[in-house]
């Protein structure tokens, strides 16, 4: 699956040759001065916006591609209901609003990005130390079932029958 990784000044989601045939794209990559909010969820489907614009869509198994909604466009590689999703928030002059990757060390991958947005943030500003990071701490994962009104977003069926 996709994964997150940290290029000099840039947030790359780096995709494998047929996530790269599906969306139609090469790695992702947006400025770390565009880093917003970083968080954790394992309720995968929370973080899906709008309506697919291109991509794939297998109802509980995959979402890989660009997704469009009012406030923008977002990038999502997950696998619902397996891990944990990273989901980061971004604002101008990213080309989306939100980056959703699936990850199987989102704490490490959450650590990195962190430390490097804030070493970001310090070049920008022009100072060289260690500038603490202005995003909320990760939220622990919560089980993906049941969902808020017992219904499946993937399935339709409810979780509580």
């Amino acid at each position: 699956m996709a994964r997150l990784t940290i290029e000099g000044a840039e947030l790359v989601v780096r995709q494998r040759w047929w996530e790269r045939l599906a969306t139609r794209s090469g790695p992702v990559r947006v400025p770390l001065t565009a880093v917003e909010k970083v968080t954790i969820t394992r309720e995968t489907w929370r973080v899906l916006r709008g309506a697919r614009e291109s991509g794939v869509l297998v109802p509980g198994r995959l979402c890989l591609g660009v997704w469009h909604h009012p406030g923008g466009r977002d990038f999502v590689a997950m696998r619902p209901f397996t891990d944990v999703v990273v989901s980061v928030d971004l604002r101008r002059p990213s080309p989306f609003a939100r980056i959703a990757v699936h990850s199987t060390q989102a704490l490490q991958t959450v650590a990195e990005l962190r430390s490097a947005v804030s070493r970001a943030a310090g070049a920008a500003d022009g100072h060289d130390e260690d500038v603490p990071a202005a995003m909320p701490e990760p939220e622990e994962p919560s089980p993906a079932w049941p969902s808020p009104g017992g219904r499946s977003p993937w399935t339709g069926v409810s979780a509580h029958a």
